[in-house]
């Protein structure tokens, strides 16, 4: 394995993930969900830390870059097996492919039950409505497109260094 390209490619994962992450909650909280974590009825803090409760809310503030920075690390790990391959992909098909094991894997059909997974539209209680599933998946959606994209681009080797080769 090549360390260095190793290092480079998990930093920019990391990168694209914590970015997209961080880009795809502020502008979805804003305008579909934040009624689920705040308000008359917040249905997300029957089971999650909101910022309706500060004591509880500082563990998040705590801990949301260094397990984003984690979920960034993890990803790169199991990408960069692949990235020869990946390397000889058109952009489009590498976008596509990213795109895809990160919504179908990390999201749909995680195991964990989830506001808009599978899985929690069969296990979670019945507050947790198809709107609400439905409500979530504009930002997941949105922030896999965006890691795909930046990763895949990413991915592209500039002019000079082909020219060089």
């Amino acid at each position: 394995m090549n360390a260095r390209r190793y290092s480079i490619f998990s930093a920019k994962v990391v990168a694209a993930h914590v970015t997209t992450y961080f880009v795809a909650g502020a502008i979805f909280y804003q305008f579909l969900t934040k009624d689920f974590y705040t308000g008359p009825n917040p249905i997300f803090a029957t089971f999650m830390r909101t910022e309706a409760e500060p004591d509880l809310w500082a563990h998040v503030m705590t801990w949301f870059l260094p397990a984003q920075i984690l979920r960034g690390v993890l990803m790169a790990a199991v990408l960069y097996p692949l990235f020869d391959t990946l390397k000889t992909w058109s952009f489009g098909r590498r976008f596509l492919w990213i795109a895809s094991v990160y919504l179908v894997f990390a999201f749909w059909s995680a195991a964990g039950a989830a506001p808009g997974t599978i899985e929690g539209m069969v296990y979670m209680r019945p507050p947790i409505t198809g709107l609400v599933h439905l409500k979530v998946q504009p930002e997941i959606i949105f922030q896999g497109l965006g890691l795909a994209a930046l990763i895949a681009g990413a991915m592209i080797e500039s002019p000079r260094k082909i020219a060089a080769a």
